[in-house]
């Protein structure tokens, strides 16, 4: 019997209103609104632990001298090592500013470290969270290097051959 998981419904906010009015919202987004991120992810019937996505927007009017916005996100992603094929967690760490407008500010391109979002009544928080985190999450997960001797070792027990030049090593010490 299927178990039908009900979809969280979406964080809609004007960003404009948001940003001008200095508002701070955050919390936990359950994967279960986040289907493009799903997807992607290594999600197990046995995984007992439920996947940690936090995030925190906070509005300002003056921080750029345009209505702005600031997210942070904070996930612990399950995903498969890509060097030893066993699962493992992706923390990911983000930060990001956005400037609001009608239309692209004067000189946007010229700086790297802001975004921008057209004004929107309707702004969907967490479509902007997963977006982020699509971008963010590696295309090719490994082992941190803290953990890369387990996976090395790993791979080792598992698809280890020996060298077919190993003979000749001590071929060559013999006709010396």
């Amino acid at each position: 019997m299927n178990k039908l998981t009900p979809t969280m419904k979406p964080l809609l906010i004007n960003n404009l209103e948001f940003s001008v009015s200095e508002q701070v919202v955050s919390g936990d987004v359950e994967l279960t609104a986040l289907q493009r991120l799903k997807e992607l992810l290594v999600l197990q019937v046995e995984h007992q632990q439920p996947v940690n996505i936090q995030y925190t927007l906070a509005g300002s009017a003056k921080k750029y001298s345009l209505p702005s916005l600031h997210l942070t996100i904070d996930a612990n992603l399950p995903a498969v090592c890509q060097r030893c094929l066993n699962e493992m967690n992706v923390q990911l760490k983000l930060s990001f500013d956005y400037l609001i407008s009608g239309a692209e500010p004067v000189g946007f391109d010229e700086n790297d470290d802001l975004d921008w979002l057209e004004a929107s009544r309707e702004m969907d928080v967490w479509g902007v969270v997963e977006d982020e985190l699509l971008i963010a999450f590696p295309i090719a997960p490994v082992h941190s290097s803290e953990h890369q001797q387990e996976c090395i070792q790993h791979i080792k027990q598992s698809g280890e051959k020996p060298n077919p030049f190993a003979v000749l090593k001590d071929f060559a010490k013999k006709s010396s």
